[in-house]
Protein backbone atom coordinates (compact mmCIF):
# COMPACT_ATOMS: atom_id res chain seq x y z
CA UNK A 1 0.00 0.00 0.00
CA UNK A 2 2.39 2.47 0.81
CA UNK A 3 4.48 1.65 -2.13
CA UNK A 4 1.70 2.37 -4.19
CA UNK A 5 1.48 5.43 -2.44
CA UNK A 6 5.32 6.43 -3.14
CA UNK A 7 4.80 5.85 -7.12
CA UNK A 8 1.38 7.65 -7.14
CA UNK A 9 3.19 10.78 -5.96
CA UNK A 10 6.37 10.13 -7.96
CA UNK A 11 3.49 9.97 -11.01
CA UNK A 12 2.05 13.15 -9.94
CA UNK A 13 5.04 14.97 -9.65
CA UNK A 14 6.33 13.95 -13.04
CA UNK A 15 3.42 14.84 -14.15
CA UNK A 16 3.20 18.20 -12.74
CA UNK A 17 6.57 19.25 -13.76
CA UNK A 18 6.08 17.80 -17.51
CA UNK A 19 3.03 19.53 -17.63
CA UNK A 20 4.67 22.58 -16.84
CA UNK A 21 7.50 22.14 -19.21
CA UNK A 22 4.77 21.74 -22.26
CA UNK A 23 3.26 24.21 -21.52
CA UNK A 24 6.47 26.67 -21.38
CA UNK A 25 7.71 24.95 -24.85
CA UNK A 26 4.76 24.98 -26.17
CA UNK A 27 4.71 29.09 -25.35
CA UNK A 28 7.67 29.86 -26.05
CA UNK A 29 7.51 28.34 -29.55
CA UNK A 30 4.52 30.33 -29.88
CA UNK A 31 5.74 33.83 -28.34
CA UNK A 32 8.98 33.33 -30.30
CA UNK A 33 7.81 31.86 -33.31
CA UNK A 34 5.44 34.61 -34.23
CA UNK A 35 7.94 37.53 -34.95
CA UNK A 36 10.29 35.27 -36.09
CA UNK A 37 8.31 34.62 -38.89
CA UNK A 38 6.75 37.73 -39.07
CA UNK A 39 10.13 39.41 -39.45
CA UNK A 40 11.37 36.81 -42.08
CA UNK A 41 8.64 36.24 -43.74
CA UNK A 42 6.24 39.50 -43.06
CA UNK A 43 2.79 40.03 -41.77
CA UNK A 44 1.10 39.38 -45.29
CA UNK A 45 2.46 35.68 -45.54
CA UNK A 46 2.63 35.29 -41.90
CA UNK A 47 -1.23 35.13 -42.24
CA UNK A 48 -1.21 32.43 -44.97
CA UNK A 49 0.31 29.79 -42.23
CA UNK A 50 -2.80 30.49 -40.26
CA UNK A 51 -5.18 30.47 -42.81
CA UNK A 52 -4.09 26.79 -43.95
CA UNK A 53 -4.36 25.41 -40.37
CA UNK A 54 -8.00 27.13 -40.32
CA UNK A 55 -9.21 25.29 -43.37
CA UNK A 56 -7.03 21.74 -42.47
CA UNK A 57 -9.12 22.22 -39.15
CA UNK A 58 -12.57 21.50 -41.83
CA UNK A 59 -11.09 19.32 -43.14
CA UNK A 60 -10.48 17.75 -40.17
CA UNK A 61 -14.38 17.46 -39.14
CA UNK A 62 -15.13 14.07 -39.94
CA UNK A 63 -11.62 12.25 -38.37
CA UNK A 64 -11.54 14.39 -35.65
CA UNK A 65 -14.66 13.44 -34.30
CA UNK A 66 -14.03 9.67 -34.65
CA UNK A 67 -11.14 9.78 -33.04
CA UNK A 68 -12.73 12.00 -30.04
CA UNK A 69 -14.90 8.74 -29.51
CA UNK A 70 -12.03 6.35 -29.13
CA UNK A 71 -11.03 7.17 -25.92
CA UNK A 72 -14.00 6.90 -24.57
CA UNK A 73 -14.79 3.09 -25.83
CA UNK A 74 -11.63 2.06 -25.09
CA UNK A 75 -10.93 3.81 -21.50
CA UNK A 76 -14.59 2.45 -20.00
CA UNK A 77 -13.94 -1.28 -21.61
CA UNK A 78 -10.27 -1.52 -20.27
CA UNK A 79 -11.41 -0.12 -16.90
CA UNK A 80 -14.19 -3.18 -17.17
CA UNK A 81 -11.08 -5.05 -17.52
CA UNK A 82 -12.60 -5.95 -21.20
CA UNK A 83 -9.49 -6.35 -23.27
CA UNK A 84 -10.98 -8.02 -26.26
CA UNK A 85 -13.21 -5.28 -26.73
CA UNK A 86 -11.02 -2.68 -26.22
CA UNK A 87 -8.68 -3.81 -28.85
CA UNK A 88 -11.75 -4.08 -31.16
CA UNK A 89 -12.68 -0.72 -30.47
CA UNK A 90 -9.12 0.56 -30.82
CA UNK A 91 -8.30 -1.38 -34.32
CA UNK A 92 -11.85 -0.03 -35.55
CA UNK A 93 -11.40 3.29 -35.06
CA UNK A 94 -7.55 2.98 -36.87
CA UNK A 95 -8.91 1.50 -39.57
CA UNK A 96 -11.93 4.22 -39.49
CA UNK A 97 -9.41 6.79 -39.15
CA UNK A 98 -7.01 5.52 -42.08
CA UNK A 99 -10.02 5.52 -44.60
CA UNK A 100 -11.50 8.76 -44.00
CA UNK A 101 -7.62 10.36 -44.41
CA UNK A 102 -7.61 8.52 -47.23
CA UNK A 103 -11.14 9.78 -49.00
CA UNK A 104 -10.01 13.49 -47.61
CA UNK A 105 -6.61 13.23 -49.82
CA UNK A 106 -8.90 14.20 -52.82
CA UNK A 107 -10.37 17.18 -52.12
CA UNK A 108 -7.15 18.55 -50.38
CA UNK A 109 -5.25 17.58 -53.24
CA UNK A 110 -8.28 20.13 -55.19
CA UNK A 111 -8.44 22.60 -52.88
CA UNK A 112 -4.22 22.87 -53.26
CA UNK A 113 -4.30 23.36 -56.99
CA UNK A 114 -6.73 25.79 -56.60
CA UNK A 115 -5.95 27.43 -53.01
CA UNK A 116 -4.89 30.81 -54.94
CA UNK A 117 -8.27 30.99 -56.80
CA UNK A 118 -9.90 30.64 -53.53
CA UNK A 119 -8.11 32.81 -51.17
CA UNK A 120 -6.46 36.00 -50.76
CA UNK A 121 -2.80 35.19 -51.27
CA UNK A 122 0.29 37.53 -51.13
CA UNK A 123 1.80 38.43 -54.78
CA UNK A 124 4.17 35.93 -56.01
CA UNK A 125 3.22 33.28 -53.19
CA UNK A 126 0.30 32.11 -54.75
CA UNK A 127 2.09 28.49 -55.49
CA UNK A 128 4.14 28.62 -52.20
CA UNK A 129 0.47 29.27 -50.51
CA UNK A 130 -1.40 26.04 -51.86
CA UNK A 131 1.53 23.54 -51.21
CA UNK A 132 1.90 24.86 -47.23
CA UNK A 133 -1.84 23.96 -47.18
CA UNK A 134 -1.41 20.13 -48.54
CA UNK A 135 2.02 20.22 -46.12
CA UNK A 136 -0.41 21.24 -43.18
CA UNK A 137 -3.14 18.89 -44.37
CA UNK A 138 -0.92 15.73 -44.54
CA UNK A 139 0.47 16.50 -41.16
CA UNK A 140 -3.25 16.84 -39.79
CA UNK A 141 -3.95 13.49 -41.24
CA UNK A 142 -1.09 12.08 -39.73
CA UNK A 143 -1.99 13.53 -36.33
CA UNK A 144 -5.51 12.29 -35.95
CA UNK A 145 -4.38 8.67 -37.19
CA UNK A 146 -2.27 9.16 -34.03
CA UNK A 147 -5.00 9.80 -31.42
CA UNK A 148 -6.01 6.35 -30.64
CA UNK A 149 -2.94 5.55 -29.67
CA UNK A 150 -2.41 8.48 -27.36
CA UNK A 151 -5.69 6.67 -25.59
CA UNK A 152 -2.38 4.68 -23.66
CA UNK A 153 -1.20 7.79 -22.01
CA UNK A 154 -4.45 9.26 -20.83
CA UNK A 155 -5.96 5.73 -19.27
CA UNK A 156 -2.96 5.27 -17.32
CA UNK A 157 -2.66 8.59 -16.45
CA UNK A 158 1.16 8.59 -17.69
CA UNK A 159 0.49 12.23 -19.26
CA UNK A 160 4.46 13.03 -18.33
CA UNK A 161 5.22 10.54 -21.79
CA UNK A 162 2.71 12.51 -23.81
CA UNK A 163 3.90 15.99 -22.44
CA UNK A 164 7.41 14.74 -22.86
CA UNK A 165 6.54 13.77 -26.70
CA UNK A 166 4.98 17.24 -27.13
CA UNK A 167 8.23 19.14 -25.65
CA UNK A 168 10.51 17.49 -28.43
CA UNK A 169 7.64 17.92 -31.23
CA UNK A 170 7.83 21.20 -30.77
CA UNK A 171 11.69 21.37 -30.20
CA UNK A 172 11.92 19.32 -33.55
CA UNK A 173 9.65 22.10 -35.21
CA UNK A 174 11.57 25.05 -34.03
CA UNK A 175 14.91 23.05 -35.23
CA UNK A 176 13.91 22.97 -38.47
CA UNK A 177 12.79 26.13 -38.85
CA UNK A 178 15.41 27.70 -37.85
CA UNK A 179 18.37 25.68 -40.01
CA UNK A 180 16.16 25.70 -42.77
CA UNK A 181 15.68 29.50 -42.39
CA UNK A 182 19.41 30.22 -41.45
CA UNK A 183 21.18 27.96 -44.30
CA UNK A 184 18.90 27.77 -47.08
CA UNK A 185 16.12 30.58 -47.39
CA UNK A 186 12.94 31.93 -45.34
CA UNK A 187 10.59 29.95 -47.03
CA UNK A 188 6.56 28.49 -46.26
CA UNK A 189 7.91 25.25 -47.26
CA UNK A 190 10.30 24.71 -44.93
CA UNK A 191 7.15 26.05 -41.81
CA UNK A 192 5.21 23.08 -43.59
CA UNK A 193 7.74 20.79 -43.75
CA UNK A 194 8.54 21.61 -40.21
CA UNK A 195 4.73 20.47 -39.28
CA UNK A 196 5.19 17.59 -41.13
CA UNK A 197 8.48 16.23 -39.18
CA UNK A 198 6.42 17.68 -35.44
CA UNK A 199 3.51 15.22 -36.40
CA UNK A 200 5.57 12.34 -37.50
CA UNK A 201 7.36 12.56 -34.59
CA UNK A 202 4.48 12.90 -32.01
CA UNK A 203 3.27 9.50 -34.06
CA UNK A 204 6.04 7.30 -33.26
CA UNK A 205 6.32 8.32 -29.65
CA UNK A 206 2.52 7.48 -29.19
CA UNK A 207 3.20 4.02 -30.98
CA UNK A 208 5.67 3.65 -28.78
CA UNK A 209 4.23 4.25 -25.33
CA UNK A 210 0.84 2.58 -26.36
CA UNK A 211 3.45 -0.78 -26.77
CA UNK A 212 4.93 -0.10 -23.50
CA UNK A 213 2.18 0.95 -21.37
CA UNK A 214 -0.64 -1.42 -22.54
CA UNK A 215 0.84 -3.99 -24.81
CA UNK A 216 -2.68 -5.35 -25.29
CA UNK A 217 -3.43 -2.69 -27.42
CA UNK A 218 -1.96 -3.99 -30.50
CA UNK A 219 -2.48 -3.05 -34.12
CA UNK A 220 -4.49 -5.98 -35.51
CA UNK A 221 -6.80 -4.78 -38.63
CA UNK A 222 -8.44 -8.52 -38.47
CA UNK A 223 -10.38 -7.00 -35.02
CA UNK A 224 -11.94 -4.54 -36.97
CA UNK A 225 -15.66 -4.76 -36.52
CA UNK A 226 -18.87 -2.92 -38.67
CA UNK A 227 -20.66 -2.79 -35.45
CA UNK A 228 -18.15 -1.31 -33.40
CA UNK A 229 -17.73 1.23 -36.14
CA UNK A 230 -20.83 2.05 -36.18
CA UNK A 231 -21.46 2.37 -32.70
CA UNK A 232 -18.63 4.57 -32.18
CA UNK A 233 -20.15 7.00 -35.72
CA UNK A 234 -23.52 7.08 -34.03
CA UNK A 235 -21.53 9.03 -31.07
CA UNK A 236 -19.76 10.83 -33.72
CA UNK A 237 -22.43 12.39 -35.56
CA UNK A 238 -23.01 14.30 -33.31
CA UNK A 239 -19.32 15.01 -32.78
CA UNK A 240 -19.13 16.23 -36.19
CA UNK A 241 -22.02 18.98 -35.30
CA UNK A 242 -19.85 19.98 -32.12
CA UNK A 243 -16.69 20.23 -34.56
CA UNK A 244 -18.24 22.47 -37.46
CA UNK A 245 -20.14 24.48 -35.02
CA UNK A 246 -16.58 24.81 -32.87
CA UNK A 247 -14.38 25.76 -35.90
CA UNK A 248 -17.42 28.06 -36.75
CA UNK A 249 -15.90 29.50 -33.49
CA UNK A 250 -12.08 29.07 -33.80
CA UNK A 251 -11.52 28.53 -37.47
CA UNK A 252 -13.84 30.81 -38.73
CA UNK A 253 -12.25 33.95 -38.42
CA UNK A 254 -9.09 33.70 -40.13
CA UNK A 255 -10.95 32.62 -43.17
CA UNK A 256 -13.59 35.35 -42.86
CA UNK A 257 -10.84 38.04 -42.40
CA UNK A 258 -8.71 36.76 -45.24
CA UNK A 259 -11.69 36.99 -47.75
CA UNK A 260 -13.57 39.92 -46.65
CA UNK A 261 -10.40 41.83 -45.44
CA UNK A 262 -7.24 40.49 -47.22
CA UNK A 263 -4.04 39.11 -46.45
CA UNK A 264 -2.34 42.07 -44.37
CA UNK A 265 -5.32 42.26 -41.73
CA UNK A 266 -5.57 37.82 -41.28
CA UNK A 267 -1.48 38.66 -40.38
CA UNK A 268 -2.29 41.14 -38.01
CA UNK A 269 -5.34 39.05 -36.20
CA UNK A 270 -3.30 35.66 -36.50
CA UNK A 271 -0.64 37.39 -34.56
CA UNK A 272 -2.75 38.26 -31.89
CA UNK A 273 -4.36 35.07 -32.00
CA UNK A 274 -1.44 33.26 -30.83
CA UNK A 275 -2.24 34.26 -26.90
CA UNK A 276 -5.60 32.83 -27.49
CA UNK A 277 -3.73 29.39 -28.76
CA UNK A 278 -1.38 29.88 -26.02
CA UNK A 279 -4.29 29.97 -23.27
CA UNK A 280 -6.39 26.94 -25.02
CA UNK A 281 -2.63 24.76 -24.80
CA UNK A 282 -2.33 25.53 -20.68
CA UNK A 283 -6.09 24.94 -20.47
CA UNK A 284 -5.97 21.59 -22.53
CA UNK A 285 -2.94 20.64 -19.80
CA UNK A 286 -4.94 21.38 -17.10
CA UNK A 287 -8.21 19.95 -17.94
CA UNK A 288 -6.65 16.40 -18.96
CA UNK A 289 -6.27 15.27 -15.54
CA UNK A 290 -9.93 15.09 -15.22
CA UNK A 291 -10.88 13.49 -18.07
CA UNK A 292 -9.72 10.02 -17.13
CA UNK A 293 -11.39 10.60 -13.81
CA UNK A 294 -14.53 11.53 -14.97
CA UNK A 295 -14.85 8.15 -17.26
CA UNK A 296 -13.60 5.65 -14.18
CA UNK A 297 -16.55 7.63 -12.04
CA UNK A 298 -19.15 7.01 -15.11
CA UNK A 299 -18.00 3.49 -15.50
CA UNK A 300 -18.43 2.56 -11.71
CA UNK A 301 -21.30 4.63 -11.11
CA UNK A 302 -19.71 7.02 -8.99
CA UNK A 303 -21.50 10.01 -10.09
CA UNK A 304 -22.01 11.61 -6.07
CA UNK A 305 -18.06 12.09 -6.36
CA UNK A 306 -18.22 13.04 -9.57
CA UNK A 307 -20.38 15.80 -9.13
CA UNK A 308 -18.46 17.17 -6.39
CA UNK A 309 -14.68 17.07 -8.07
CA UNK A 310 -16.28 18.66 -10.93
CA UNK A 311 -17.91 21.33 -8.72
CA UNK A 312 -14.71 21.59 -7.20
CA UNK A 313 -12.51 21.90 -10.60
CA UNK A 314 -14.36 23.91 -12.40
CA UNK A 315 -14.05 27.06 -9.42
CA UNK A 316 -9.92 26.09 -9.04
CA UNK A 317 -9.39 26.01 -12.77
CA UNK A 318 -11.42 29.53 -13.44
CA UNK A 319 -9.22 30.85 -10.59
CA UNK A 320 -6.09 29.44 -12.27
CA UNK A 321 -6.75 30.61 -15.62
CA UNK A 322 -7.65 34.26 -14.39
CA UNK A 323 -3.95 34.56 -13.68
CA UNK A 324 -2.84 34.52 -17.13
CA UNK A 325 -5.94 35.66 -18.65
CA UNK A 326 -5.63 39.10 -16.18
CA UNK A 327 -2.17 39.45 -16.86
CA UNK A 328 -2.06 39.26 -20.57
CA UNK A 329 -5.17 41.99 -20.40
CA UNK A 330 -3.80 44.19 -18.26
CA UNK A 331 -0.55 44.69 -19.51
CA UNK A 332 -1.83 44.29 -23.00
CA UNK A 333 0.23 47.41 -24.18
CA UNK A 334 3.37 47.05 -22.98
CA UNK A 335 3.49 43.24 -23.81
CA UNK A 336 2.85 44.26 -27.38
CA UNK A 337 5.43 46.67 -27.66
CA UNK A 338 7.89 44.65 -26.57
CA UNK A 339 6.83 41.22 -28.29
CA UNK A 340 5.88 42.76 -31.83
CA UNK A 341 6.71 46.03 -31.61
CA UNK A 342 5.02 49.27 -31.74
CA UNK A 343 3.06 48.84 -34.88
CA UNK A 344 0.58 46.23 -32.99
CA UNK A 345 -0.05 48.25 -29.96
CA UNK A 346 -3.70 49.69 -31.94
CA UNK A 347 -4.69 45.75 -31.01
CA UNK A 348 -4.67 45.59 -27.23
CA UNK A 349 -8.46 45.98 -27.27
CA UNK A 350 -8.44 42.58 -30.06
CA UNK A 351 -6.42 40.65 -26.49
CA UNK A 352 -9.08 41.85 -24.81
CA UNK A 353 -11.44 40.13 -27.11
CA UNK A 354 -9.87 37.20 -27.47
CA UNK A 355 -8.79 36.36 -24.05
CA UNK A 356 -11.94 36.99 -21.79
CA UNK A 357 -14.11 34.29 -23.19
CA UNK A 358 -11.20 31.09 -22.70
CA UNK A 359 -11.43 32.17 -19.04
CA UNK A 360 -15.25 31.11 -18.93
CA UNK A 361 -14.64 28.52 -21.57
CA UNK A 362 -11.53 26.47 -19.89
CA UNK A 363 -13.27 26.82 -16.54
CA UNK A 364 -16.24 24.28 -17.69
CA UNK A 365 -14.52 22.39 -20.36
CA UNK A 366 -14.17 19.83 -18.08
CA UNK A 367 -18.15 19.19 -18.49
CA UNK A 368 -17.42 18.17 -22.14
CA UNK A 369 -15.98 14.55 -20.56
CA UNK A 370 -18.94 14.04 -18.73
CA UNK A 371 -20.95 14.73 -21.60
CA UNK A 372 -18.95 12.04 -23.75
CA UNK A 373 -19.32 9.91 -20.56
CA UNK A 374 -22.62 9.91 -20.13
CA UNK A 375 -23.03 9.47 -24.12
CA UNK A 376 -25.00 12.87 -24.32
CA UNK A 377 -23.39 15.09 -26.99
CA UNK A 378 -26.62 15.50 -28.68
CA UNK A 379 -27.40 18.66 -27.22
CA UNK A 380 -24.13 20.33 -26.39
CA UNK A 381 -23.46 19.29 -30.12
CA UNK A 382 -26.26 21.68 -31.31
CA UNK A 383 -26.12 24.53 -29.22
CA UNK A 384 -22.46 24.93 -30.29
CA UNK A 385 -23.31 24.57 -33.92
CA UNK A 386 -26.24 27.36 -33.35
CA UNK A 387 -23.55 29.60 -31.69
CA UNK A 388 -20.87 29.04 -34.16
CA UNK A 389 -23.34 29.90 -36.88
CA UNK A 390 -24.22 33.16 -35.06
CA UNK A 391 -20.64 34.03 -34.78
CA UNK A 392 -19.84 33.64 -38.69
CA UNK A 393 -22.78 35.96 -39.57
CA UNK A 394 -22.37 38.09 -36.34
CA UNK A 395 -18.69 38.76 -38.09
CA UNK A 396 -19.62 39.45 -41.49
CA UNK A 397 -21.88 41.85 -40.74
CA UNK A 398 -19.86 44.02 -38.68
CA UNK A 399 -16.97 43.67 -40.95
CA UNK A 400 -19.50 45.05 -43.78
CA UNK A 401 -21.55 47.07 -41.97
CA UNK A 402 -19.09 48.82 -39.67
CA UNK A 403 -15.46 50.04 -39.46
CA UNK A 404 -14.75 47.98 -36.52
CA UNK A 405 -12.94 45.57 -38.99
CA UNK A 406 -11.00 42.57 -37.13
CA UNK A 407 -11.79 43.77 -33.87
CA UNK A 408 -15.50 43.42 -35.04
CA UNK A 409 -14.72 39.73 -35.76
CA UNK A 410 -13.15 39.52 -32.15
CA UNK A 411 -15.87 41.21 -30.43
CA UNK A 412 -18.45 38.12 -32.18
CA UNK A 413 -15.84 35.41 -30.77
CA UNK A 414 -16.01 37.04 -27.32
CA UNK A 415 -20.67 37.49 -27.24
CA UNK A 416 -20.96 34.11 -28.41
CA UNK A 417 -18.31 32.28 -26.68
CA UNK A 418 -19.25 33.70 -23.25
CA UNK A 419 -23.01 32.97 -23.46
CA UNK A 420 -22.59 29.42 -24.49
CA UNK A 421 -19.89 28.50 -22.01
CA UNK A 422 -21.28 30.72 -18.97
CA UNK A 423 -25.09 29.67 -19.47
CA UNK A 424 -25.71 26.58 -21.60
CA UNK A 425 -22.51 24.24 -20.91
CA UNK A 426 -22.80 24.17 -17.13
CA UNK A 427 -26.74 23.95 -16.89
CA UNK A 428 -26.94 21.47 -18.97
CA UNK A 429 -24.00 19.90 -17.06
CA UNK A 430 -26.00 20.12 -14.09
CA UNK A 431 -29.04 18.35 -15.66
CA UNK A 432 -27.42 15.52 -16.94
CA UNK A 433 -26.12 14.91 -13.23
CA UNK A 434 -29.05 15.52 -11.69
CA UNK A 435 -28.31 18.29 -10.14
CA UNK A 436 -29.81 22.21 -9.21
CA UNK A 437 -29.38 24.24 -12.62
CA UNK A 438 -27.15 26.58 -11.17
CA UNK A 439 -24.97 24.21 -9.50
CA UNK A 440 -21.92 24.66 -11.56
CA UNK A 441 -22.67 28.06 -13.33
CA UNK A 442 -22.12 29.95 -9.97
CA UNK A 443 -18.34 28.24 -9.37
CA UNK A 444 -17.24 30.23 -12.59
CA UNK A 445 -17.87 33.47 -11.08
CA UNK A 446 -15.26 33.49 -8.90
CA UNK A 447 -12.69 33.57 -11.63
CA UNK A 448 -14.36 35.40 -13.83
CA UNK A 449 -14.17 38.46 -10.68
CA UNK A 450 -10.54 37.56 -10.35
CA UNK A 451 -9.60 38.12 -13.73
CA UNK A 452 -11.70 41.62 -13.48
CA UNK A 453 -9.84 42.61 -10.57
CA UNK A 454 -6.36 41.44 -11.41
CA UNK A 455 -6.70 43.08 -14.88
CA UNK A 456 -7.63 46.61 -13.37
CA UNK A 457 -4.32 45.80 -10.97
CA UNK A 458 -2.41 45.15 -13.85
CA UNK A 459 -3.53 47.72 -15.90
CA UNK A 460 -3.53 50.64 -13.06
CA UNK A 461 0.50 49.19 -12.96
CA UNK A 462 1.16 49.81 -16.81
CA UNK A 463 0.04 52.97 -16.45
CA UNK A 464 1.60 54.17 -13.72
CA UNK A 465 5.35 52.74 -14.94
CA UNK A 466 6.67 51.89 -18.33
CA UNK A 467 6.82 48.02 -18.42
CA UNK A 468 8.27 47.58 -22.07
CA UNK A 469 11.23 45.73 -21.36
CA UNK A 470 11.74 41.96 -20.31
CA UNK A 471 12.77 42.47 -16.74
CA UNK A 472 10.24 44.98 -16.07
CA UNK A 473 7.47 42.91 -17.13
CA UNK A 474 9.07 39.89 -15.32
CA UNK A 475 9.11 42.02 -12.31
CA UNK A 476 5.33 43.17 -12.44
CA UNK A 477 4.47 39.61 -13.32
CA UNK A 478 6.05 37.87 -10.20
CA UNK A 479 4.74 40.40 -8.09
CA UNK A 480 0.91 40.32 -8.96
CA UNK A 481 1.40 36.50 -9.28
CA UNK A 482 2.61 36.51 -5.59
CA UNK A 483 -0.10 38.88 -4.40
CA UNK A 484 -2.98 36.98 -6.26
CA UNK A 485 -1.77 33.21 -5.34
CA UNK A 486 -1.38 34.58 -1.77
CA UNK A 487 -4.70 36.14 -1.59
CA UNK A 488 -6.90 32.80 -4.14
CA UNK A 489 -5.29 30.58 -1.20
CA UNK A 490 -5.97 32.65 1.98
CA UNK A 491 -9.43 33.90 1.33
CA UNK A 492 -11.28 32.80 -2.07
CA UNK A 493 -10.17 28.86 -1.64
CA UNK A 494 -11.24 26.94 1.43
CA UNK A 495 -9.50 24.06 2.82
CA UNK A 496 -11.36 21.21 0.66
CA UNK A 497 -10.81 23.36 -2.93
CA UNK A 498 -7.17 23.21 -1.90
CA UNK A 499 -6.61 19.65 -2.04
CA UNK A 500 -8.66 18.44 -4.13
CA UNK A 501 -7.24 18.49 -7.38
CA UNK A 502 -4.08 16.70 -6.10
CA UNK A 503 -6.63 14.38 -4.69
CA UNK A 504 -8.75 14.18 -7.96
CA UNK A 505 -5.07 13.35 -9.73
CA UNK A 506 -3.91 11.00 -7.00
CA UNK A 507 -7.68 9.01 -7.69
CA UNK A 508 -8.80 9.60 -4.11
CA UNK A 509 -12.59 10.07 -3.66
CA UNK A 510 -12.16 13.27 -0.80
Amino acid sequence: MQNSMIEAKKRLLSNVITNFLAIFVGGFVGIWLTPYLINNLNVEVYGMISVSLSIVGFFGIFTNSVSNTVSRFVAIYLNKAEIIQSKVYFNSALVALIGLCGILLLPTIILTLFFSKVFQTPVGYEIASGWLFFQVALSSFLTVITSPFMVSTLITHRFDLRNIINILSQILRIIVILACFTYLSASLAYVGLSYILMALLTFIGSVWTTKWLIPQLSVEYRMFRWKAAYEMCGMSIWMVIHQIGALLYLNISIVVINLFLGPTQCGRYASIAQLSTLLALFGVALTNLFTPLAYDHIAKNNIKILVEQLSRITKILGLIIALPVGLLCGLSVPILRRWLGVSFVDLWPLVLLLLVPWQVGISTRPTFAVFEGFNKVKLPAIATLIGGILNLLISILLIKYTSLGIFGVGLSFCLCVVAKDQFFVPIYTAIITGQEKTKYAKKVFPGIAMTLLLGLAAFGLSRMFYLATILRLLAATVSLTVVYALFCYTIVLNKQERVSLLSMILRKNV
